[in-house]
C-alpha cells in the first residue's frame, strides 16, 4: 500500500505535511507553495514541487523540496540535480522526499553538500518503539433506569404555592419534557438531574432501589414556563451494567510519517484530517 496514489498527490501530501510542521512551530506567516516557479541566478526558471521562503537576520532563505514518488531507490543523478538547483538559487536549502530510499552514492553526495534526504511514507509499528501505539481499555458502564418518581414540591415557597393554587394541573407535568433549574448548574433534563443526584454501584445491579433527593435549591421548570421549587424527589430505580472495550490504535490517526533517511529518526507524523 502506497502513501499516495500518484506523484501529484504525493507532492500535495508533502505540502500539507510541511504546513503542519510550520504551524506546530507557531509560525503563521509562511506560505508553503506547491508546483512553484523560481528563477535562478542563471535566468532559468525552475519548477519546484514544494517551496517556501522566510527571512532571518535580514536575509531571505528558501526551501526547495523535490518529491520522488518511486517504488525504487532514488539515484545519484537526482541528488546532483538538487545540488545544481541550490547553486542556481541563492540562500536555498534542498530536500528530496521519497517513499523507499536512496542509492548509497546518492546518500554520500547529499551528506557532503548538506542536501536533506527524507522518507515520506506510511506509518509503521516500529515508529512507536519506546512509545505507546495501542491502548485497550476495559470499561464497566453503570446506568440508572428510573421506574417511578414521586415529586414533593416545597409548600413553604410562596411562588410555588401560589402557582399550584392557581393551576393545580402544573403538578401533573410531563417528565420527558421538563427542565430542572438548580443553583451552580446549567439547566438540565430530568434524567441528567437524577443521574447527578442518585447513587449507583455495581453491587446493586438488578435490584430495585429507592432514594430520596432533598436539594438545597432546585426547580421544575414546566412547559408553561413556571418554576416549581422541589422540596424532595423520591426515586425508584434499578442499575444496569454494560461492559465495553475501547481499542485505540494511534497508527489509524496518522496519514504519513517524515523520517530522516540518514539517522532513521521520525521527525513528524501528519495526522489524518
Amino acid at each position: 500500500m502506497k502513501v499516495s496514489t500518484s506523484s501529484k498527490e504525493y507532492e500535495k501530501l508533502a505540502r500539507r505535511l510541511y504546513e503542519d510542521i510550520i504551524s506546530k512551530e507557531g509560525i503563521d506567516n509562511i506560505d508553503v507553495r506547491h508546483d512553484a516557479k523560481i528563477t535562478g541566478k542563471s535566468g532559468v526558471e525552475h519548477q519546484i514541487d514544494v517551496y517556501w521562503e522566510f527571512r532571518y537576520a535580514g536575509v531571505k532563505h528558501k526551501v526547495l523540496i523535490e518529491c520522488k514518488h518511486y517504488s525504487h531507490n532514488v539515484s545519484l543523478i537526482h541528488v546532483r540535480n538538487m545540488h545544481a538547483l541550490t547553486t542556481d538559487i541563492p540562500n536555498s536549502t534542498g530536500i528530496i522526499l521519497t517513499t523507499v530510499g536512496f542509492q548509497s552514492g546518492a546518500g554520500k553526495y547529499a551528506n557532503f553538500y548538506e542536501i536533506g534526504l527524507r522518507l515520506l511514507r506510511l506509518p509503521k509499528t516500529e515508529d512507536w518503539n519506546g512509545g505507546i501505539q495501542i491502548i485497550n481499555i476495559d470499561m464497566t458502564l453503570l446506568r440508572n433506569n428510573y421506574t417511578d418518581l414521586i415529586p414533593d414540591f416545597d409548600g413553604n415557597d410562596e411562588d410555588t404555592k401560589a402557582a399550584i393554587d392557581k393551576n393545580p394541573a402544573l403538578m401533573s407535568f410531563n417528565k420527558d419534557s421538563i427542565v430542572i433549574v438548580e443553583d451552580d448548574y446549567e439547566d438540565s433534563t430530568l434524567v441528567e438531574w437524577l443521574d447527578r443526584n442518585t447513587p449507583r454501584t455495581i453491587s446493586e445491579f438488578g435490584i430495585e432501589l429507592e432514594h430520596t433527593i432533598i436539594p438545597d435549591t432546585a426547580y421544575v421548570k414546566t412547559v408553561e414556563g413556571v418554576n416549581l421549587k422541589i422540596g424532595r424527589m423520591k426515586v425508584k430505580y434499578t442499575v444496569s451494567c454494560i461492559k465495553q472495550n475501547l481499542h485505540i490504535d494511534h497508527m489509524s490517526f496518522v496519514e504519513a510519517v517524515l523520517e530522516d533517511y540518514g539517522t532513521k529518526i521520525v521527525e513528524h507524523m501528519l495526522p489524518k484530517t
